[in-house]
Parts: C-alpha cells; structure tokens; sequence
C-alpha cells in the first residue's frame, strides 16, 4: 500500500466545510463486493452510452453550413451575448474549488502557475486566495532529489507537482522510525482458559513459523476455489507462475489500451448504477485480479487469457479469486507499523466526527477512500501463513510483471 495516500489523508482531515448528512467509511462497504456472474452490458453499448459529450451545442455543424432553418432559441441567444449581467460558470469549476479548499494550502504553488496557463479557465479559481498569488512564479519548496538540476525554473508549470517533497518515498522513510511508547502488559483473561486452549490446540503446531505434524493442506491444491476458500501453499505458488506466465500477454500495447478502456467504462457503468467505488481505480487496487477478468471478458479477450492460466490448473473465475486472496495476504505481511495504526483508526471510526464536517461532495469519495483501504488489507491468518511461505516466489513474480497486468496494477509497492 502506497504510503502516500494514507498520509494524504491524514494531512487533510482538519479542512472542512458544513457537511448536510453524516457518512461512514463501512457505509460503502458493499460497492467492493464483486459478482463474477455478473451480466455487464456489451462493450459497444458501454462505449455509445457514455461517449464524451460536446461542452457546447452549436446548433449548426460549421459556419458555412449553419442550415436554412431559423433558429428562434439561437437566434436569442446570439442577441444578447455579452449584454447578460450574470457569469456563466466554467464546466467542473465547483468541484474544482471544493478540491482546492480540502487541500493543503502549502500545495498550491505546485499546481497554481499551471491553473494560470489553461486557456478559458475560471476567473474565480484563478483569483483564489493562495491560487492567486502563484502566477508566474516557481515553487519554493523543491525535492532536494530535483534541487541540482540546471536550469530547472524553466521547466513546464505542468511538471511543477513532481518538485513536491512529499511526493517522493525518499520523504517518508522518517515515518517509519516513529517509536511508541509500550504500556505494561494487564492480564485480564483466565489463566485456566488460556491453559485449555493451549491443551487442544498446541502453539508448538499453530505458532507462526511452526511446521505441523501433518501439513497436507499445503501441499495440496484447492479443488474450485471460490471468495471464501482457505488457501494452500500450491494454490500461491501456482498463481505466482501464472503471474510471470501472464508477463508477455500483459506487455502488448494493445492489450493494455483496451484494458484501459474496459475499466474506464466499467466504472462508469457501476458509478451510474449506485454500486460503483465512485473513484476511478480504486475498487481494481481492492480486487486486481476479479476486475481484471471482468474487463478480458468485456473486451472479448478471455479466451487467450484463459489459455495462458490453464497451464496453472485455473478457470478465469478460480483464478481471480485465488489471486486477490494471495495479493491481500501478501499486503498484510508487508505492512508497516503506520499503515497499521491508520487501518485501525479506519475500523474504529476515529475519523467519523471530522468526515462528518466535509461538504457533502467530499465526504463521500473520502469514506469510500478509507473503506477501499480496509477491503485492501482483509486476509484471514491461514492465508497469510501460506502466502509467507512463499514470499519470496511471489516478489519474483511482482518483478517479473513490473507489479502489473496488463497495465492493471496488481500489487502496490
């Protein structure tokens, strides 16, 4: 999980705006939920249906063919330009300044030169405060990675995110070494019921790390494997070698172009449908692999993916429930201490009262943000205890497809 965008979150929680109806992150729970059954309307039909739409209406197609029919509506309209007292507002200004109002202020210099070169943007997001002010002028807090390069004010407005500091991992290595202090120990269970469970379930057995006297379900494969089967130890080592099997399907440029537009679409459809994440990619970081079957058979390009992992014993459906399981439990193994904390600040509703205090456009895409982050990291302890097993075999896999399936990120370094 990209530490950034817990941090994200984190800094912007204290800005806020009155808020009409209180959310929750476990409130868009069930927007995560994927049926692999499901019947998703024919690709062309998605593509007709949601086909960017012109900003304007013209009413004629070129200024030498305007028509022979009088328009009275246009013919108004064209009367009173530029007589109207009211300003017409530019396309997504509202959400644009609700965006700028959540974000920290420290942040404009880096996208506020380039606001001020987009031909017809707003005068309102222009002249607001903090935006203002960063017209021409280059970025006083720069990346030290980026502080050497010659010449680097004359480089495009456009580039001027990647000098933020925060953006880089080598900024966030002092996260890590942040030291807590531990409070002592209070045994507040029964020592005989403690004694018992040990006597039927031995730790020597169960331990993490121990090797059980009888481990046949490692060593054998999951007969159709669905959402909630446990994993084996050949059920993870046989999706990583149809991880770097899948390395060459994934790496053609037309492959990924139609992923692309397959996930584009199928967002689209969901949001409209009310079960969508409502963001762009976020339920494919929760579900890599079942949103990518998804959009193989949306593209009709299930039958040669089916082929490559077949080697592997799988069908598309076992094999994107297997692989979601197993990246899950590979996440949790890789976790660090703050990623921890802020998952369980998540599950515990910390962030409730300050979420509640967002406008009611914001609120929203951040709960579902949090709740994608806690369906990211839901792999029970069986799981997790086969997936290390085979650690290793996994992160050569993850190498071997640059953490990617055909362009579809399966695996957040």
């Amino acid at each position: 999980m990209n530490k950034k965008i817990i941090c994200l979150f984190s800094a912007t929680v204290i800005f806020a705006a009155p808020l009409a109806q209180a959310v929750s992150p476990s409130d868009y729970a069930d927007r995560f939920k994927i049926d692999m059954s499901e019947q998703i309307p024919p690709i062309e039909e998605l593509r007709k249906k949601f086909a960017p739409k012109p900003i304007y209406d013209r009413k004629f197609d070129y200024f030498w063919n305007i028509g022979t029919v009088f328009n009275k509506d246009l013919a108004k309209t064209i009367g009173q330009y530029g007589s109207r007292q009211t300003r017409l507002k530019w396309p997504g200004e509202d959400l644009m300044l609700e965006q700028l109002k959540n974000m920290p202020k420290e942040y404009y210099q880096y996208i506020g030169p380039y606001l001020h070169t987009i031909p017809g943007i707003s005068e309102k997001i222009l002249n607001y405060p903090g935006i203002r002010e960063t017209k021409n002028r280059f970025p006083q807090r720069i990346a030290p990675q980026l502080a050497d390069i010659e010449n680097l004010e004359f480089m495009s407005p456009a580039l001027y995110f990647a000098l933020n500091p925060d953006l880089w991992e080598e900024s966030n290595i002092s996260r890590e070494q942040i030291k807590f202090r531990t409070l002592p120990q209070v045994n507040r269970y029964d020592t005989r019921f403690l004694a018992k469970v040990a006597e039927l379930v031995p730790p020597e057995d169960y331990a993490p790390g121990a090797v059980p006297k009888e481990p046949l379900a490692s060593r054998l494969r999951t007969i159709s494997p669905d959402a909630s089967s446990p994993l084996t130890g050949k059920d993870v080592q046989a999706v990583a070698r149809s991880l770097e099997a899948l390395a060459e399907f994934g790496a053609d440029i037309d492959n990924q172009a139609k992923i692309i537009e397959a996930g584009a679409l199928l967002d689209a459809w969901e949001n409209e449908q009310g079960k969508g994440a409502m963001l762009p990619n976020l339920k494919d970081l929760v579900h890599p692999c079942q949103r990518l079957v998804q959009k193989m058979r949306m593209q009709g390009m299930e039958k040669e993916f089916a082929a490559i992992i077949a080697e592997e014993g799988f069908n598309p459906e076992e094999w994107g429930y297997t692989c979601d399981k197993t990246i899950k439990a590979y996440r949790v193994l890789k976790m660090s201490s703050p990623e921890l904390m802020t998952l369980l600040l998540y599950k515990r509703n910390i962030y409730e009262n300050q979420l509640n205090l967002y406008s009611d456009k914001t609120a929203p895409n951040i709960a579902v943000t949090m709740q994608g982050i806690v369906e990211m990291y839901k792999a029970p302890i069986h799981d997790m205890m086969e997936v290390k097993k085979n650690q290793k075999a996994l992160k050569k896999a993850f190498e071997r497809i640059d953490y990617r399936i055909v362009f579809q990120p399966v695996y957040i370094k």
